[in-house]
């Protein structure tokens, strides 16, 4: 079966992305929560929320490829921002990097992340199908 969206005509998503998946026959990736750091453990895009949110995405994707899986075959997502006020900035990253059918995504304001320069940070499963 590889991989289906599920989208009953009464839950409908609001925004990019997905209600549900459901896999089988094949293989689940899970990755921590990636924060914006660069290849020298150095954050990046200090008091920028888009910038923040595509070096977590760039960390997801170079964590993925060691898999064989891209972001395309990201099914969920779940994102921790330092404030709630980042959403529209973090939501517009997610849009510009997942194409439909979007990942399932889970979006929490939390009241600090371990860093205080860190404005977001993604935890991301993907299904590679067999």
């Amino acid at each position: 079966m590889g991989k289906r969206v599920l989208q009953p005509a009464t839950v409908q998503a609001k925004g990019s992305y997905s209600p549900g998946w459901e896999v089988s026959n094949g293989r689940m990736i899970h990755v921590a929560g990636q924060v914006p750091w660069d290849a020298d453990k150095n954050t990046v895009c200090k008091g920028d929320a888009a910038g923040q949110t595509r070096q977590c995405f760039a960390n997801i994707a170079t964590i993925l490829a060691e898999a064989g899986a891209t972001l395309d075959d990201v099914i969920k997502l779940t994102i921790f921002a330092a404030d709630i006020r980042y959403r529209d900035a973090i939501n517009q990253v997610r849009t510009e990097t997942f194409k439909e059918p979007y990942p399932a995504s889970t979006q929490v304001a939390v009241a600090a992340l371990v860093d205080p320069e860190w404005m977001v940070e993604i935890e991301a499963v993907a299904f590679v199908a067999e």
